[in-house]
C-alpha cells in the first residue's frame, strides 16, 4: 500500500508506481468511490461523445443518440 498526504488544496499526487501500475497519463480522468472501508480511485472508461450526451440528457433523448450515430454515418458514405 502506498501513502501521501492531502495538500491545504486538497490534492493529492498519485505516487509514480501506482500511476504505472494504472497506466494512468497526464489528462486521464479518475473516478473517486466512497466505500465503508475507505476510498476507491479508479482511472474513468472513455466514454463516447455519444454516450455523454446521453447522460445528460436522460429519457428526454432517448432514441436521439441513436439518430445522432445513425445520420452521422450516413453523411460519410
Amino acid at each position: 500500500m502506498r501513502e501521501t498526504r492531502l495538500s491545504s488544496k486538497s490534492q493529492v499526487v498519485i505516487p509514480a508506481a501506482v500511476r504505472r501500475e494504472a497506466d494512468l497519463k497526464p489528462g486521464d480522468s479518475v473516478t473517486f468511490e466512497v466505500r465503508p472501508e475507505g476510498v476507491l480511485m479508479r482511472k474513468a472508461r472513455r466514454t463516447s461523445w455519444v454516450d455523454r450526451l446521453a447522460s445528460i440528457g436522460g429519457d428526454h433523448l432517448d432514441g436521439y443518440a441513436d439518430t445522432l450515430l445513425r445520420d452521422r454515418a450516413e453523411s460519410r458514405r
